[in-house]
């Protein structure tokens, strides 16, 4: 069975982090509504959060079936439970 994600990462310019683009095919393959809600879950809200001062996930699920995750050990996390 082949999974509907791919993913890549690009080291964010000027910092010491990495960004990782998760995307997946046809969006009857992935329930973006679900990601989303344990994105927030996990996560907690998407783009900059001011108690931890920085950003963990971006949304960008409706606009091309995709999330951008800011912390390398999320992209684990993420991998082991959508994978």
């Amino acid at each position: 069975m082949t999974t509907p994600f791919t993913h890549k990462t690009e080291h964010y310019y000027g910092s010491e982090r990495n960004i990782h683009t998760v995307s997946w095919r046809g969006k009857g393959e992935v329930d973006g509504n679900e990601i989303r809600a344990w994105c927030i879950e996990t996560l907690g809200p998407a783009g900059y959060q001011d108690d931890i001062e920085r950003t963990r996930w971006l949304d960008n699920i409706s606009e091309q079936g995709e999330i951008f995750l800011c912390n390398d050990e999320d992209l684990t996390l993420f991998l082991l439970r959508w994978n």
